[in-house]
């Protein structure tokens, strides 16, 4: 059974460790190692995340039969705009129709927050297979481009987005 925990500043070390290890498995095969030890440093570094914790970003704990498994964050910007920063499951997990949980998750959050409609947003790696389940999920890809995150690094996305 797959239950959410919105994440406090308590959970910040276990968002950190799920991160570290999540990230790894999903980018291993996508970007060089030197990429995502930035990537990590950036996204996940117990300060960034408090700083992302501070600027409008909830982050939501994914359980399955009460193991860590997995991680949401979204991004509240404003006028019922939403930004989903992060959608991570461990691959041990996937296959168990947990994605499916998360993404409900994330919908039912952006439907509370803005009851007249929301619109979210996402960012991912043009190479990355999730782009056929956002697709499944109803997202559609409304540009691509290659984004300067700095230290001569690009991130090679899609961005995708979905009304609620």
């Amino acid at each position: 059974m797959t239950t959410f925990i919105q994440a406090t500043k308590e959970d910040i070390p276990l968002l950190h460790r799920l991160g570290d290890r999540i990230f790894r498995q999903t980018y291993r095969t996508m970007l060089s190692q030197e990429q995502i030890e930035y990537m990590i440093d950036w996204m996940y570094s117990e300060e960034n995340l408090e700083k992302q914790m501070d600027n409008n970003n909830v982050f939501y704990i994914v359980k399955y039969d009460g193991e860590a498994c997995g991680y949401i964050g979204i991004e509240n910007e404003a006028d019922g705009h939403f930004h989903l920063q992060r959608l991570y499951l461990d691959e041990a997990y996937r296959g168990k129709g947990i994605g499916r949980d998360m993404m409900e998750k994330i919908f039912d959050h952006a439907r509370k927050a803005s009851p007249s409609g929301a619109r979210l947003e996402l960012n991912v790696n043009r190479d990355n297979k999730t782009v056929e389940f956002y697709k499944k999920m109803g997202w559609r890809i409304i540009k691509s481009g290659d984004f300067d995150i700095g230290n001569g690094f690009l991130m090679t996305d899609h961005i995708m987005a979905i009304d609620v």
